[in-house]
């Protein structure tokens, strides 16, 4: 455990990885500062669902009961029906396993910000980070895609550049828009489930700027759509991009990434959030025993579940692309789909189920994640699985089943 006299760690950035990296040091007992460029929380559209199996992991640490009260007031408040969604694969609905479970970023970093106060965690709005030279034994970025951490540290970030424009608004649109996915000669558009939500994508280049305006909003989606509509009012709009980067490792010495810090990609499959809170979950515990080996396995097993993740998403870019031979292949995809196997094995992927830690244990279950224990403390445990004793490592997953 790192030493409360000399060591500490500095989180840099409170969206809901920061916090939820914070929470996880906390339960250790490891003195943790989380700095804050903003000083509120932004209210602009984020991420709106979270995966099952990052529910499951949230529900291990106890914050299933504010969850799920956060998730069902949002549902009455925002008429949300997800019915039950599993998600879906360039558009394709047509996974199944985990359900998906509502709930707004904004909403979850209330819930993460509120159990990091109550474990001490000391969080400072309104600092903008210049140096690294904090005071903490370890610097953690969690801040994002534009990550001021990951520059200052030297990290590499090689990858691909953007390629199309993206919108994600709430919006009041008169005309006939219909709900759900639709590919166009010129790109994407959806609406739903969330009352007022609309999605865009043209392939045509980045964003010229990140501001959004009702004007160049409703331009696009007409041009997309090819519908006489117009929109009379937005109340939140963002843009994205498929910028696609990662870092080729996840520490450089006393300094971490984790989150969109350390990867980024497009919002296809909504699993960048997912993939940032579990970031979180695999670091806490090894970063609070201060064992550099231990935490060098950090890198080895998230670096590969990232890169599958931006993998894929570029995938799923290519196959909505409007030209006819991408049509072509979105079509042969679908159909590949209704195979149970590619179903199965696409959904498991995308979210996130099918992941393996390698732990040196020969049984297929070893290194996969344990659902329904309780891991409120932020320790392991052990248990007994198919008659044999299984250890269960702070993260839920499974290190060791079988005799030793």
């Amino acid at each position: 455990m790192l030493s409360m006299k000399t060591s500490d760690v500095t989180v840099v950035g409170a969206g809901p990885v920061g916090l939820l990296l914070a929470c996880e040091l906390a339960l250790h007992g490891v003195r943790t500062t989380v700095l804050e460029r903003l000083t509120t929380r932004a209210d602009t559209i984020k991420a709106q669902m979270i995966s099952g199996r990052t529910y499951e992991m949230l529900a291990m640490r106890g914050f299933a009961p504010a969850v799920d009260a956060a998730s069902e007031e949002e549902a009455t408040r925002l008429a949300w029906n997800s019915r039950g969604s599993t998600g879906h694969f360039a558009g394709l609905f047509k996974l199944d396993g985990l359900p998906l479970v509502m709930l707004s970023q904004q909403a979850l970093e209330r819930i993460l910000e509120a159990r990091a106060r109550d474990l001490g965690v000391e969080i400072r709005r309104g600092v903008e980070v210049t140096g690294l030279d904090l005071g903490s034994e370890y610097v953690v970025g969690c801040d994002g895609g534009r990550s001021t951490v990951r520059g200052l540290a030297g990290f590499d970030f090689p990858g691909t550049g953007p390629t199309l424009t993206g919108y994600q608004a709430i919006a009041d649109v008169d005309g006939d828009l219909p709900n759900g996915w639709h590919r166009t000669p010129a790109g994407v558009h959806a609406s739903g489930p969330l009352q007022g939500r609309i999605m865009l994508i043209e392939y045509d280049g980045p964003p010229a700027t990140r501001e959004v305006t009702r004007e160049n909003l409703e331009a696009a989606l007409r041009r997309v759509s090819g519908r006489d509509v117009r929109i009379t009012r937005v109340h939140t709009a963002t843009t994205w991009t498929d910028n696609t980067r990662q870092v080729t490792t996840y520490r450089r010495g006393d300094v971490l990434l984790a989150g969109d810090a350390a990867h980024v990609h497009s919002p296809f499959g909504g699993q960048g959030l997912n993939l940032g809170l579990q970031d979180a979950f695999n670091l806490g515990w090894k970063l609070a025993t201060g064992d550099s080996a231990l935490l060098d396995t950090y890198t080895a097993e998230r670096h590969p579940v990232g890169d599958r993740v931006l993998r894929n998403t570029l995938a799923q870019v290519a196959l909505t692309r409007p030209d006819p031979r991408s049509r072509e292949l979105h079509a042969l995809f679908s159909d590949l789909l209704d195979l149970p196997e590619v179903k199965a094995r696409i959904s498991a992927m995308v979210q996130g189920t099918d992941i393996r830690y390698e732990t040196g244990c020969d049984h297929p279950l070893a290194g996969t994640f344990l659902p329904g224990l309780d891991l409120s403390s932020g320790k392991g445990t052990t248990t007994v699985l198919d008659g044999v004793e299984a250890t269960v490592r702070p993260d839920g997953h499974l290190s060791w089943i079988g005799p030793r």
